[in-house]
């Protein structure tokens, strides 16, 4: 396991995903996250790790076969109470199914595979018309597209999962299956009551009704993710790629680092090679400006993952190559904040002095992480050094592009000059090869030394 994750690590992987679906138990998530530090300090890199949470997925239940074939026109209900499964009838699970579910709705299970029209509901049952049959085998998933259903997106699960996170001192958390922004100010309340008020939480957006609440929701999340599995079931797979756009260009109006997932390189699973229709897949979510592009059943069960993680890590080089060069040629438009701050203004600036200077970085001291990932937005073609004196930080930064974060040998409280703050972090990038002799940085940093949300001073600086 250590060799493998160190391959991965080195291959380009800048944050490990830990999947509560499978994988709760506190003692394997202890050694997981474990080795995760503990692989990431041999490799001399810093690795952020997040929890993704079940949210309320509902399932079918067990079959008394272990396939079942339903037939398209035939009857087929769904029961909340145990039974074991036939062509006939199975058990669902969370109930609230049968509560929320109306006649005339569709009911998708298996990723879609299998589409079931309501035609009558009882207390226990709903009962179905068949209108696509296929095989089923145990515990496949639904999807509700049609439905508007009053179940939290935190679970009791969930918040027992939360409590591994807080442990483990993890950097993100992952809410599935959100529907409004109060799930998210809802979560955010009850992570602070539980010790986790500095870890950050991703908003998945994977159901219509967050596609249609998707601003206010990036509003109160510190990330999103375009999950884009149970999305594309949602809102039909023709309508993800302009809803992947949209989600994207909002997340970058409102600056908040955005993941684009499922099914990157699907074929890798089983194939030592990506498809061309999966490699431009990659590439477009990289143009379209997303933070990360993540990898999961290509990781978790695909028969080679260093191999596909050296592929993607091939794409999102090759991608931003090209970006530079493009953005050399026609700078791009530095006018895409949503609201502006001295902040936004004071990257900008940055950005601007560090093109007509031909720096070869921008380097940044924060103690929020907030100032690198504004810079981030600007999409920049320097490389953003990020000098924090908080690991926590250090590790969050992981997730933003472009930035490279770098850990201050002191604290900032312990530090009284900007000359002697920005020779340690000059020091500390070139002991990373990152910054060179007599290569030009723009600095910039907020006076007082260390305060948050104080952008003010900027200065170019010969190595």
């Amino acid at each position: 396991e250590t060799s493998i994750l160190k391959t991965m690590l080195i291959a380009g992987v800048n944050v490990i995903r830990v999947n509560a679906s499978h994988q709760s138990d506190s003692e394997s998530v202890k050694k997981t996250v474990q080795l995760v530090r503990r692989t990431a300090k041999r490799v001399g890199k810093e690795v952020g790790i997040f929890l993704d949470l079940q949210g309320p997925k509902f399932r079918i239940g067990n079959f008394k076969e272990d396939r079942i074939e339903i037939l398209e026109g035939a009857d087929f209900t769904l029961t909340t109470d145990k039974v074991l499964g036939d062509k006939e009838m199975v058990s669902v699970n969370p109930k609230e199914l049968v509560k929320g579910v109306k006649k005339g709705e569709l009911i998708y299970i298996h990723d879609g595979k299998i589409r079931l029209l309501v035609k009558d509901v009882q207390t226990k049952t709903v009962t179905c018309t068949v209108e696509k049959g296929g095989v089923l085998t145990h515990r496949k998933g639904i999807n509700l597209p049609t439905t508007r259903l009053s179940v939290s997106a935190l679970t009791k699960k969930d918040k027992k999962d939360a409590l591994l996170a807080v442990a483990n001192k993890m950097d993100y958390i992952a809410l599935s299956f959100v529907s409004y922004k109060q799930d998210i100010v809802d979560f955010r309340k009850y992570l602070d009551s539980i010790g986790g008020k500095k870890i950050k939480i991703i908003a998945k957006i994977e159901k219509q009704v967050a596609v249609d609440n998707v601003c206010e929701i990036i509003d109160v999340a510190d990330a999103v993710m375009v999950a884009r599995g149970d999305l594309g079931v949602e809102i039909g797979f023709e309508n993800v790629p302009r809803v992947q756009k949209k989600i994207i260009y909002e997340c970058n109006k409102r600056v908040r680092p955005v993941i684009v997932a499922t099914q990157m390189l699907d074929s890798m699973v089983k194939a030592p090679v990506a498809t061309r229709a999966e490699v431009s897949d990659v590439a477009n979510a990289i143009y379209d400006n997303c933070d990360a592009v993540m990898l999961s059943d290509e990781t978790a069960i695909g028969i080679d993952p260093s191999n596909v993680i050296k592929m993607i890590n091939r794409i999102c080089v090759a991608t931003d190559i090209d970006m530079i060069q493009v953005k050399r040629r026609a700078p791009a438009r530095k006018d895409i904040f949503s609201v502006k701050t001295t902040a936004t203004s004071f990257c900008k600036a940055a950005d601007q002095i560090a093109e007509e200077n031909e720096a070869s970085a921008i380097m940044t001291f924060t103690s929020s992480g907030n100032t690198p990932l504004i810079a981030s937005k600007l999409n920049s073609i320097f490389p953003i050094i990020a000098c924090t004196d908080n690991q926590l930080v250090c590790r969050q930064l992981t997730l933003c592009r472009g930035v490279i974060p770098v850990l201050l040998p002191k604290k900032f409280k312990d530090i009284y000059r900007w000359t002697d703050m920005i020779n340690m972090g000059i020091r500390e990038a070139k002991n990373r090869d990152l910054l060179h002799k007599d290569e030009r940085l723009i600095v910039t940093a907020g006076r007082p030394i260390g305060v948050s949300h104080g952008i003010n001073s900027i200065r170019l600086v010969v190595v």
